[in-house]
């Protein structure tokens, strides 16, 4: 076994700080709403916080002297507990991605913590190493990337060998080695996922990331690095209209300031000020104005939130791997071997759909179902075939226009359940506010041009082993998957759509917490992704006869 290594001593400040960080609104509130300091400063009080601060760093500083792990020729040993002893070993040939990030807490002590991902990781991650400094945690990070690249290139060449002594065992030599060089080539073919013509162009050329001199390209790129510099973040921010995360933050926000707004301003401060503002303007451009200050009010917030996340955004090899850093105060960075992507997801806001911009993400392995790494946040969509062909080879973008789109008689059942929701809004603000809900019939034309435009998204496409399924809510988004990694594939239609030649799919890849389907496709392009996918011998016999 290696030597035993030992995080940075400043991990004895980090539990200390993570139980401040925990009851710091409890705190906060506590001061505000007063506190009678001639009690709080008793003899007693003191001692008891004296004592339980002395008890944190007792604690700290025990599980910082039993926590230890070891790198090893084929695994990291990560060893920690106190009454109770825990070892994990994780094998470099097991490991998908290694994440080095820098909470908040992290960025005040100046140190990193690294995060280690397996396929079969649980809602943590499956190898923690809470305080590193930020050098030992790169450090390590490139050793494991080194350690899964050799364990990687051994089991692979231990792989072709196999592979040709069994094609030729005792056959001619000069035969023996040209079938060498196909297993091979196969061999790498079904490592990058199946690897296709993904990396090539329609004429055979490999697509190359390139900004032309004088053209408003958003790839800002070194031989082996892209980089989003300040002008083009700010218009990925502008055009992101991530309206769900600035909602989120805007609710807790609120949840954690309500008792302070309710000790800095005045009893009833926003009951009088809606009353008066309704004084002054009729009840429809009140909710009118209402409506276009939290939709501004949202905007604006949604870009300061995007760029604090992805500021510092940078893209790169390292070695047969990829590293992704980004954040402005959370630090993060990721290495993941492109293998191990499961699928690729194009995300498509209106604006950025308007001007040709789009958002990559990945879909792969980890402790957290829901998370998608970004690949690149505002690339044009026509360079996005070329970005995945340099970092994720196996994958590829085709023409929108090759896409099977929805059957025209598909809409209606896009249609109904909003219709039915729309008029049961428009009753309900009629009966409450009576003329001047007349307004809500508006929804109606809103909600057949949201409905048209899903319809009009819809589409699916079977080429070259590759799954590409596409869907709007609000954003148009577009999800590539190969065979190998798809868990599951759901096929369903009622007894109406079956008569009308119409099914919806949906496809769940490996690590992933959701299914992303398509609703109502024409039912042959269905059945051939099921056939395609299921490989059932009925299907396969069916096929050749047809």
């Amino acid at each position: 076994m290696n030597e035993r290594r030992s995080l940075h001593p400043l991990y004895i400040a980090y539990g200390f700080l993570s139980v401040i960080k925990g009851l710091l609104p409890l705190i906060i509130i506590m001061l505000l709403r007063g506190v009678n300091w001639d009690k709080v400063l008793q003899w007693y009080w003191i001692a008891g916080a004296a004592g339980l601060f002395a008890l944190m760093l007792v604690l700290s500083y025990l599980q910082w002297k039993r926590f230890g792990f070891w790198l090893e020729n084929d695994r990291i040993v990560i060893r920690s507990g106190l009454l109770f002893r825990e070892e994990k070993t994780i094998y470099y040939s097991r490991i998908h991605s290694v994440n080095v990030e820098q909470p908040l807490i992290q960025r005040l002590l100046r140190t990193a913590q690294l995060k280690i991902e397996t396929p079969g990781g649980g809602q943590k991650s499956d190898g923690i190493l809470h305080v590193l400094s930020v050098a030992e945690a790169n450090r390590i990070k490139e050793q494991l990337r080194a350690h899964a690249e050799g364990t990687a290139a051994t089991t692979a060449t231990a792989a072709a060998a196999a592979r040709r002594e069994l094609a030729h065992p005792n056959g001619d030599a000069a035969e023996t080695r040209e079938e060498a060089l196909l297993l091979d080539d196969a061999l790498l073919s079904d490592e990058a996922g199946e690897k296709t013509s993904a990396t090539t162009s329609s004429e055979g050329q490999v697509r190359q990331l390139q900004t032309p001199a004088g053209s408003n390209g958003t790839l800002r790129q070194a031989e082996d690095s892209v980089r989003l510099d300040t002008g083009q973040l700010f218009k990925a921010a502008a055009t992101s209209l991530n309206f769900g995360l600035a909602i989120a933050f805007i609710g807790g926000l609120y949840s954690f300031a309500d008792d302070f707004l309710e000790l800095l301003l005045p009893d009833g401060f926003f009951e009088h000020l809606i009353e008066d503002t309704q004084s002054l303007m009729s009840s429809v451009l009140f909710i009118v104005g209402i409506a276009v200050f939290v939709i501004l009010f949202a905007w604006v917030l949604s870009i300061g939130l995007f760029i604090l996340k992805f500021s510092g955004f940078t893209m790169g090899r390292a070695g047969q791997q990829v590293s992704i850093s980004y954040g402005l105060l959370e630090k993060k960075s990721y290495v993941f071997d492109p293998k191990n992507v499961q699928a690729v997801i194009i995300n498509e806001s209106i604006l950025r759909q308007w001007i040709g911009f789009a958002e990559v993400r990945l879909q792969i392995v980890s402790s957290d179902k829901q998370e998608q790494l970004m690949l690149h946040p505002f690339v044009a969509f026509r360079d996005i075939d070329s970005l995945l062909a340099r970092f994720v080879p196996g994958m590829r973008v085709f023409d929108p226009r090759e896409l099977s789109a929805a059957p025209a008689k598909a809409l209606l059942y896009y249609l109904r359940v909003p219709y039915i929701i729309a008029v049961m809004i428009s009753a309900a603000c009629i009966g409450f506010f009576g003329v001047a809900g007349i307004w809500s019939v508006f929804l109606f034309p809103l909600v057949y041009a949201w409905r048209k435009s899903c319809h009009r998204a819809a589409g699916g496409l079977l080429k070259e082993g590759q799954l590409t399924l596409r869907h709007r809510l609000l954003h148009r988004t577009t999800y590539l998957v190969r065979r190998p990694r798809i868990v599951a594939l759901k096929a369903k239609s009622t007894a109406a759509q079956r008569r009308k030649g119409l099914s919806s799919v949906a496809v769940h890849a490996l690590g992933s917490g959701t299914a992303f389907g398509v609703t109502c496709l024409d039912r042959n392009q269905v059945e051939e992704v099921w056939q395609w996918y299921s490989r059932h011998p009925a299907a396969k016999k069916e096929k050749r006869n047809s």
